[in-house]
């Protein structure tokens, strides 16, 4: 097999390895006109067939290069005409947009792009946005990460698949990808900001990893090696903190947070998670916290006699010190505040029977016909197959998924997709089953558990305010 046939074929199982392509699936592919995305939409292009992909090319305009950026972009537009793949083309002045925000060019073009490509999958109808990181992009993002003193999370680097977003050229070293350009007779574009050492990145890609690259030639891919123990150490935490946060959290007198007696008996490692996964849920942005903010709460908490006591954090966010639980609020009008204690609570459901969530009144009943009555408010499964029976009524949490006919999705990622506000995520209603979602109440369901011909016991959910039951 030759080379080219050969970083085909490496794709292909890459991508199946991760899950990364499914029969049918819309791809849309980011394409600069580079080395690296040019050679992603080629390979591509060769997969179709074996995975019956849709292909839809995108390509955004910086605007920093004036005529040679409007080059760039009628080469990718001709490329795609000339190969038969619809092409979607962007433009923005990224310079005008980072002296308005008080942002690096580099921030403000990434942020201006993904915004244009995200924009770009909701028009289309895509399944996965697909872009050309490669094995030297993730070195060089695992030496940033270092340079910020992160921690094993941030070592993980770029995932093979995050969300929508997937990089099935990942695996592939820079080296790799330019010789199957000369092989494929590509002729990709030049972008000459990159030969630039005025940003970090820039920095370690032209100085620092060719200095270490003479000390060591494999370092490339030792850091990629790096990446990969640190996200499979990673993920395995996580997990052990999804089992372990059912008895690491209470719901008293309105009120959600860590148990501090639970809290004491584990772990460093886990307690750290804990907090910074009680704030991901109390912040709802995304932002991860910092190892001053997490390590000052832990040995306060071990310290004992905290109760009463409070400390600010980033997002607005306050820790509150209890006797029995450390709580987080963020700030925010008092009808609101009011909202959240009341949804930061768990409520499990009473079959058959009706139990209340804030202002509602949730009915359960056990059907042996499919109900009358559904919709957005009710939700109905085969009950003999559900295998835990541990079901929850509660608010989101860091580590919710839910199993959609396109397979396995982040709760996070849902709710992005679906443009949901971030000031409304804390306050939808799920139903779970420990960290899997089965009804994001209102909004999605679960494809477990269908009700079939062969089903004998329907259980039927019927969500109504409790002054409608009156």
């Amino acid at each position: 097999m030759d080379s080219t046939n050969q970083m085909i074929a490496e794709t292909a199982r890459y991508a199946k390895s991760h899950g990364l392509l499914a029969k049918g699936m819309h791809v849309l592919v980011a394409c600069s006109g580079g080395p690296d995305s040019l050679a992603l939409l080629d390979i591509l292009m060769k997969l179709r067939s074996k995975f019956q992909l849709v292909l839809t090319a995108a390509h955004f305009d910086h605007g920093i290069r004036g005529e040679v950026s409007k080059a760039d972009a009628a080469f990718v537009a001709d490329f795609c005409q000339e190969h038969g793949i619809p092409c979607f083309l962007g433009r923005a002045s990224v310079p005008e947009a980072a002296a308005k925000k008080g942002q690096s060019l580099e921030l403000a073009a990434r942020e201006l792009r993904y915004d244009f490509l995200w924009q770009t999958v909701k028009r289309v109808g895509a399944d996965v946005l697909a872009t050309a990181h490669h094995a030297d992009d993730q070195a060089e993002t695992v030496l940033m990460r270092i340079l910020r003193g992160t921690g094993l999370d941030g070592l993980s680097a770029m995932l093979p698949c995050s969300g929508r977003q997937i990089r099935p050229l990942l695996f592939a070293s820079r080296c790799q990808i330019e010789a199957y350009c000369r092989e494929r007779g590509l002729q990709p574009r030049h972008d000459a900001t990159n030969d630039l050492p005025d940003c970090t990145r820039n920095l370690l890609r032209l100085e620092v990893l060719p200095y270490l690259r003479q000390r060591n030639p494999e370092i490339s891919r030792t850091l990629c090696q790096l990446a990969e123990l640190a996200r499979v150490d990673s993920d395995f935490l996580e997990r052990q903190l999804d089992e372990l946060w059912p008895y690491l959290t209470a719901c008293r007198a309105g009120e959600y947070g860590l148990r501090l007696v639970a809290f004491r008996r584990h772990h460093p490692a886990m307690q750290r998670r804990a907090l910074r996964r009680l704030f991901a849920e109390t912040a709802g942005s995304g932002r991860d916290l910092g190892f001053a903010h997490v390590e000052k709460m832990r040995l306060m908490l071990l310290a004992g006699q905290q109760a009463g006591k409070r400390l600010e954090l980033p997002e607005g966010v306050t820790a509150c010190f209890g006797y029995e639980l450390l709580t987080m609020t963020k700030k925010q009008g008092r009808q609101d505040d009011g909202q959240r204690k009341i949804s930061a609570c768990a409520v499990r459901p009473k079959i058959p029977g009706t139990v209340t969530w804030g202002p509602y009144a949730i009915e359960a009943k056990i059907l042996t016909q499919k109900p009358l009555q559904t919709g957005p408010s009710a939700y109905y499964l085969d009950f003999d197959r559900l295998e835990s029976r541990s079901l929850l009524f509660r608010t989101r949490r860091a580590g919710d998924f839910m199993e959609l006919p396109a397979g396995h999705k982040k709760i996070k990622d849902i709710l992005i997709d679906d443009k949901v506000p971030r000031t409304k995520r804390d306050e939808l209603l799920l139903l779970s089953d420990g960290s899997e979602i089965l009804w994001l109440v209102g909004k999605r369901r679960s494809r477990r558990y269908p009700v079939t011909d062969d089903t004998k016991n329907i259980l039927y959910f019927h969500i109504q305010r409790k002054e409608e039951t009156t």
